[in-house]
């Protein structure tokens, strides 16, 4: 479990007195975590950024610095498959609501080939100002085929609909009725239960409420 694994980290680095409450020995958080074979992320939750990326990871994407700065940060957004952006927002809320222990996400990435990889992230807070507001977090991604059939990944479900469907699959989660959201897309409501028929279909749900759900592991902004 990619959960386990994280945790095990922590507890090393937090055993061997790298990982503080407030603060990190970034010196040796490098050379700790550059032993691991994992793809590992040290997040900046102050600033919204990525802020160290071990040799594992520096490999994976082809870069040169294992700490990010200057035009690294804007390489790093590009590998992020732009239709994958909404989670971004996802991280956000995770942080800004700070009750959550894990963020779990799913995401394309371009990897150091120029290919897209679809990915699978586990992040948890791990240090803390003294106010108790969350300052750094750790993420441990793996391929998803590591992680699961990917056949039955929900993104990969999700980018199974169409260019209409998925309009009104937003529209859904929304909360709209099927004649609201033929009157927001000036479609017939007659058209929005056929897509809506498909769309529960091809995301294996079978209600609202599970669609919604999709749309938050996801991070579907709405």
């Amino acid at each position: 479990m990619l959960h386990l694994k994280l945790e095990e980290l922590i507890k090393e680095l937090k055993d061997r007195n790298i990982l503080l409450k407030n603060s990190i020995d970034f010196d040796a958080f490098e050379q700790w975590c550059n032993l691991s074979d994992q793809l590992i992320t040290l997040h900046d939750i102050g600033n919204y950024r990525p802020v160290f990326i071990n040799n594992a990871c520096k490999t994976f994407y082809g870069f040169e610095n294992n700490f990010l700065k200057g035009m690294d940060y804007i390489y790093y957004l590009k590998t992020i498959h732009p239709s994958y952006y909404p989670t971004l927002f996802r991280s956000l809320t995770f942080f800004n609501e700070d009750k959550e222990k894990f963020l779990n996400l799913t995401y394309k990435l371009k990897d150091a080939s120029g290919n897209w990889r679809l990915m699978v992230g586990i992040t948890q807070t791990v240090t803390r100002s003294k106010t108790g507001k969350p300052l750094h977090a750790i993420s441990i991604i793996t391929p998803h085929e590591n992680f699961s059939p990917e056949t039955d990944a929900p993104i990969l479900l999700l980018e199974s609909l169409t260019k209409r469907e998925m309009e009104v699959f937003m529209k859904l989660i929304e909360g709209l009725s099927a004649n609201e959201t033929a009157h927001a897309l000036f479609i017939s409501e007659e058209t929005v239960k056929k897509h809506k028929k498909n769309i529960f279909k091809k995301l294996k749900c079978n209600k609202i409420s599970e669609l919604v759900a999709m749309a938050f592991e996801l991070g579907v902004k709405y």
